[in-house]
């Protein structure tokens, strides 16, 4: 069936689940989608809460350093990559990582090519972009890169993307860069929280990965083919046992050590918790079909919950 978009008027197949011209999702909010507090790892969310309120930050983080770090990113990726569209493979897994983790539109997508095998996302919430580089989507089999998808998506559900990008700019560890940014204005104290919540924020994109393909093998196996390449802020997640050193050493780092993140992601695995998000995915998907604002077969207007038609009550699903 072949819908047309509320936001631009686009046609776009159904099935799609978001236009393929704005990215906006079709179905609207509703209780069968996953929510950030379904998963979220609870160390992360309180982080980003104390992090809202320090003062100038939220300012500074917006109008000085996304605005032009994002502009800055574009312009690069309009030079070195191309862009992921409908249809492609990549562009179909983007949009079933999305539709699992009940995104409202997807990131910008691109593929540079070459570079050490990894993914990351940077903007706002109101635009978020998503970059993965060639080498990793050669490098990882088709499970892999699902959770990679899934790993970054987790962060734009998630609300990280204007911290993140401040987070990813303190990770180089350039004076020079910070400066340019309006960032040596901060006092080290924030700085390292930045970085300590960085971490952390890691952990709930780690069980997001996880929630999208169901398999916690295929998420310990990706994190430590990653730990064998740099990462994109030049930090090396080196397989280690977590020890003072390790501790140490995570102070100025984005990423936790490899051998925390896969302890922390089987945990979750095991939970109650996962199997609680789990259930809730596979019940959205069996009725995802019916969440539509008007029935699929008349055309007549329902509340996007109603399984029935209330003019021609036929299932919609």
């Amino acid at each position: 069936m072949i819908l047309r978009c509320g936001k631009c008027g686009v046609e776009t197949p159904e099935e799609l689940g978001f236009c393929t011209n704005c990215k906006t999702r079709f179905i609207p909010r509703n209780v069968y989608d996953l929510q950030l507090s379904d998963f979220a790892y609870g160390p992360d969310q309180r982080a980003i809460e104390s992090l809202k309120v320090t003062g100038p930050l939220p300012y500074i983080i917006k109008n000085l350093t996304v605005a032009d770090l994002e502009k800055r990113m574009l312009s690069k990726l309009s030079q070195e990559a191309h862009q992921v569209t409908y249809p492609s493979t990549l562009d179909a897994m983007i949009r079933k990582c999305a539709t699992t983790l009940a995104l409202d539109s997807l990131p910008d997508a691109f593929v540079v090519e070459g570079g050490a095998p990894n993914a990351f996302t940077f903007g706002s919430e109101e635009k978020a972009c998503l970059v993965v580089y060639s080498s990793l989507l050669e490098s990882a089999d088709e499970f892999e890169q699902t959770a990679v998808l899934g790993h970054e998506l987790g962060h734009v559900k998630s609300g990280h993307m204007l911290y993140h990008t401040l987070a990813e700019v303190l990770g180089r560890g350039a004076s020079l860069s910070a400066s340019l940014f309006g960032l040596n204005i901060l006092s080290i104290p924030i700085q390292l929280a930045l970085l300590s919540w960085h971490r952390e924020s890691e952990v709930t994109a780690d069980r997001a990965s996880l929630l999208v393909v169901k398999d916690v093998n295929v998420v310990t196996s990706l994190l430590k083919k990653l730990a064998l390449s740099p990462n994109p802020v030049g930090e090396q997640n080196v397989p280690s046992e977590p020890g003072v050193l390790e501790s140490a050493s995570e102070l100025f780092r984005t990423h936790p050590i490899l051998s925390k993140r896969i302890k922390l992601v089987r945990e979750f695995a095991s939970s109650s918790e996962f199997l609680r998000a789990k259930k809730k995915i596979e019940l959205q998907q069996t009725v995802l079909r019916g969440l539509l604002p008007f029935c699929r077969y008349c055309g007549t207007k329902k509340a996007s919950e109603a399984l029935f038609c209330p003019s021609c009550r036929k299932a919609q699903v």
